[in-house]
């Protein structure tokens, strides 16, 4: 059987090789897909290889209409050429002001870019981007992640846009509308990968997913979804995991009825709700559903990711993303064997202390006076609202001592939320992998804390904390506009990130040839609790803050038993 698949996978291959018209001049380049001929347009830079975009390519129907909640439907043909010179839509949301951004229903597009245009050598390998932003902000455009780090090694890189908020993630939890259907949208994406790449000169059976935070969380999804199934060689999860209670939706359906009520919505049907809801303005839906919060989330410290992944109902003549806990899904070993590379930032905290008090305008004495009702929600294992009452007051005498939220104790703050926000969650998935899987899993953090650290430079109030924040890694991945010489420290760690990513998606291994600038980065394993400490040089290390992290396992552990 698996040779016969391998066997029709290569024909497959060179069938989509040879479907692909290619003609390119000094500055276009046009390839013909079984939808149709896409023209794009050749990149030049100043320092690195030139490549070529294709941009704003449909691979999805518009989700409108009574398509609005569905899972997605494959994009049409199209008649002629389509110009693919620019960026598609980004889909519906809200900018961190709080304003409605210019943005679409209309939104299921992806963005190829490609070192060289299909000819008759090798195809190179493919590097899928799956952007961030709670599941509710965010896009694959380029202003928001420019590639040609990755593109200048040899990568053809893809990045998608999917449904986001309420028109992703909206759930009934029953078969009228289930859920998930961003997450439905991103295994669809990944289809057309497989089957159109190899006309842009990917290799569709070398294609590595990688994502950060929400991202991170949906490669990790794909991991577990049996949809997502063969759809890709390996997989890099960066600051997210599905074990994150803030990647799983928590009573989906009330939630619903609760931008129903808020809309004036007075039934008590699925299909009454939902009839409703396709009929309001797309601002009108997006706008109440960000301002509509069930008790238990509205003192969370980022509220507004309240619309993320659902543990789906079992529906006859469905195809459900995911169906069981990922919690469980990982205990019983139900993951795709391949592999894996995550981690974190050392100080992932700074982000979420600075967007959920200081840009919100809350005190830490607000916090403080709050503090269960703020971080009981993010308890990887509770499922309900009395679930953590015995285990709070152990979290804060561990981080906190007696000692109050304050700005003395700022730091600390900062370790609690990293850890149960972050840490505790990717470790959790790597443990439990690493033991039941024969694919390798590596693990490491981000600590270095320079010049092209993105999250920092959004973030409000305390930017000058040290340690790495959420989302600094990605100014060592992308190119944000910042400039720095060449020979500085922050090139260096950007020119090693670039080369540790690139590696593994060409050979499943980070560091295949080891020197005195790449040290050994093992995998990580029950017995050898290995990471790899990207900083101002690359340390091989063990066992990732081991007396916080042995604090968590052993905090759940006695709630499971």
């Amino acid at each position: 059987m698996k040779g016969t698949a391998a066997m029709l996978c290569t024909l497959f291959v060179l069938a989509i090789s040879q479907l692909a018209e290619v003609f390119s001049d000094d500055e276009y380049g046009i390839i013909t897909l079984p939808q149709g001929a896409l023209k794009g347009r050749k990149v030049t830079s100043d320092n690195l290889s030139p490549y070529y975009s294709f941009l704003g390519i449909p691979y999805g129907k518009p989700p409108v209409g009574n398509l609005r909640f569905k899972a997605p439907v494959p994009a049409d043909p199209w008649n002629g050429t389509l110009e693919a010179l620019q960026e598609g839509n980004r889909c519906k949301q809200i900018d961190d002001d709080r304003r409605l951004s210019g943005t679409d229903e209309d939104c299921l597009f992806l963005n190829v870019y490609t070192p060289e245009l299909p000819g008759s050598g090798s195809l190179n390998p493919v590097l899928v981007w799956i952007h961030g932003g709670g599941f509710s902000e965010g896009s694959g455009n380029e202003k928001a992640q420019d590639p040609q780090y990755l593109i200048s090694e040899g990568i053809v890189y893809v990045s998608i846009n999917y449904r986001l908020g309420i028109f992703g993630f909206l759930s009934t939890e029953d078969d009228v509308v289930p859920g998930n259907a961003g997450m439905k949208d991103q295994v669809l994406a990944l289809r057309w990968v497989q089957q159109n790449i190899a006309a842009f000169g990917g290799d569709p059976n070398q294609v590595t997913i990688f994502g950060e935070s929400a991202g991170g969380a949906s490669v990790h999804y794909h991991l577990l979804s049996p949809m997502s199934k063969g759809l890709f060689r390996s997989a890099i999860g960066q600051s997210g995991s599905s074990s994150c209670a803030w990647a799983v939706a928590d009573k989906p359906r009330k939630n619903a009825f609760l931008v129903g009520k808020a809309l004036g919505f007075t039934g008590e049907s699925s299909q009454d709700l939902v009839d409703f809801l396709r009929n309001v303005s797309s601002d009108e839906l997006l706008m109440t559903s960000a301002a509509t919060l069930n008790e238990e989330d509205q003192f969370r410290l980022v509220n507004e990711y309240h619309e993320v992944p659902t543990v789906e109902p079992v529906v006859e003549g469905e195809t459900a993303f995911i169906t069981e806990d990922p919690v469980t899904l990982l205990d019983e070993g139900k993951f795709h064997q391949v592999p894996y590379l995550t981690g974190v930032t050392s100080a992932e905290g700074i982000y979420i202390v600075s967007e959920g008090i200081f840009r919100k305008n809350r005190t830490l004495q607000e916090v403080d006076e709050d503090f269960s009702k703020t971080f009981k929600p993010e308890l990887r294992i509770c499922r309900e609202a009395s679930c953590g009452d015995e285990m709070i007051p152990k979290i804060r005498s561990f981080y906190f001592g007696d000692k109050p939220l304050s700005n003395d104790t700022l730091g600390d703050l900062i370790d609690m939320t990293t850890d149960m926000l972050f840490t505790d969650g990717v470790l959790h998935g790597v443990k439990k992998m690493s033991s039941l899987s024969s694919a390798p899993v590596y693990l490491y953090q981000f600590s270095y804390d320079g010049g092209l650290g993105f999250g920092k430079l959004n973030v409000p109030g305390i930017i000058n904390f040290p340690g790495a924040a959420h989302g600094d890694d990605l100014g060592y991945i992308f190119e944000f506009g910042v400039q720095v010489s060449d020979d500085s420290l922050d090139a260096k760690v950007r020119s090693r990130m670039v080369s540790l990513w690139t590696n593994f998606v060409k050979t499943g291994n980070p560091i295949p040839d080891v020197t005195e600038e790449f040290p050994a980065w093992l995998p990580y394993t029950s017995e050898a609790t290995n990471f790899l400490d990207i900083g101002s040089q690359l340390e091989a290390k063990k066992d990732l803050h081991k007396s916080r992290m042995d604090f968590w396992d052993n905090l759940y552990s006695l709630k499971q038993t």
